[in-house]
């Protein structure tokens, strides 16, 4: 099984969508090298990196993957390892449907029969009434557990009510989902440590599920002070790119769940090291993925046999992912075979079934994406501004 062509192609609403193609007629893995904003650059290193793969045996995939990582002086960051991550999930599919079997079986074999996945239900910066609402439209759909901004962005210290509108958003959502629903706290790194911490009890009255990225990774030096203050467990993961990084955090024992992006991690290999530091370590894993279903199939298959795996989060629903939207269906299923729409059905729990099917377990319509490719996107980050006028992490 000869690697002959990478294919890449940038769709609405902000994913970067790669195949392999081999010389076996028919034989093709899916991949994703989304950086959400920034597909230029991301698909510019897979092509550059293609030179590494194509021409050779797809079935050695940590030969290629490890190689081209090892051969290359200048590697890591989000760039470059999601447009690796991006080829070695393709390769994985390929892998699986080569032996008829679903990735998590080569992979060692599931331990769950289903996982429980969250839904993102607090818009953006919306009023409290706006993602009460929100959220109780995603429960209604079947969803046991959300997950929401924890607050819109913060200055250095809170003097501008952001701290209060985060209470109020907090506790108008708890309300509208009722003591059943879990729901997860996203700061998105709004916060500097000072806030973080403030903020981490203001919102325990909610009895959070976690409190994710509470300060950007760039401070994760500081994450431990956070934890200290709660006894909400503390996320972290989507911004870190190897699995070093990982390694350090766990050293430094101030995050009990972890949340390595399969495309921005560079891959399923090492999404599964990070499950496996989770392992050894007493801590969970949740592996963060608002992008497509590739990526979101890729995390399924290392949360299926990966003790540490318990919950994984769902971008069906969430805003970035109806930008570009056409036709009626639901807009994260857009370029996924029809015939397997019914596989993102949740149960009466909230959970979703561990497909058997070989590869990632999902079919593509690649028509489909072509067509959307030809019609092009741009996705940019939000600009997002305290009462000041300074430009802020969003």
């Amino acid at each position: 099984m000869v690697i002959r062509k990478i294919e890449t192609v940038q769709v609405a609403p902000r994913w970067g969508l790669l195949r392999v193609l081999t010389d076996q007629d028919g034989l093709e893995g899916y991949g994703e090298y989304t950086v959400e904003g920034q597909l230029g650059a991301a698909e510019a290193a897979v092509r550059e990196m293609a030179e590494n793969f194509v021409g050779r045996e797809a079935g050695e995939i940590k030969r290629l993957v490890r190689g081209c990582y090892d051969r290359n002086f200048y590697h890591g960051g989000a760039h470059y390892m999601s447009g690796l991550g991006g080829i070695e999930i393709a390769l994985w599919d390929l892998a699986g449907k080569a032996a008829g079997q679903p990735v998590h079986r080569l992979l060692g074999g599931k331990v769950r029969d289903r996982v429980k996945v969250y839904r993102w239900a607090g818009g953006n910066n919306n009023s409290a009434a706006e993602a009460a609402k929100e959220a109780a439209k995603v429960v209604a759909e079947g969803a046991r557990a959300i997950k929401m901004n924890a607050c819109p962005p913060l200055a250095a210290v809170d003097t501008y009510g952001g701290i209060r509108t985060a209470i109020e958003r907090a506790r108008a959502v708890r309300e509208a989902v009722g003591e059943s629903v879990e729901i997860a706290f996203d700061f998105h790194g709004r916060a500097n440590v000072p806030m973080a911490r403030r903020l981490a009890k203001e919102l325990e009255f909610a009895r959070p599920l976690f409190y994710e990225e509470p300060v950007r990774p760039d401070y994760n030096r500081w994450l431990k002070d956070v934890a200290e203050v709660t006894h909400v467990p503390i996320a972290t993961g989507e911004r870190m790119t190897t699995v070093a990084e990982f390694s350090d955090v766990v050293a430094a024992r101030s995050a009990h769940i972890l949340q390595p992006d399969v495309v921005h991690v560079g891959g399923i290999s090492n999404t599964a090291e990070v499950a496996a530091l989770c392992e050894v370590n007493g801590l969970a894993v949740a592996p963060h993925c608002p992008l497509s279903p590739i990526a979101f199939m890729a995390c399924l298959q290392v949360v299926a046999q990966s003790r540490a795996g318990w919950i994984l989060e769902w971008a069906k629903g969430i805003h970035y992912n109806a930008s570009g939207a056409t036709g009626e269906c639901d807009p994260w299923l857009r370029y996924v075979d029809e015939r397997d729409w019914p596989m993102f059905d949740l149960d009466g729990d909230g959970h979703m079934t561990i497909p058997e099917t070989p590869g990632l377990g999902v079919r593509m319509n690649w028509a489909e994406v072509e067509k959307a490719a030809r019609a092009g996107v741009t996705w940019r980050d939000e600009a997002m501004y305290l009462p000041d006028g300074t430009l802020t992490n969003w």
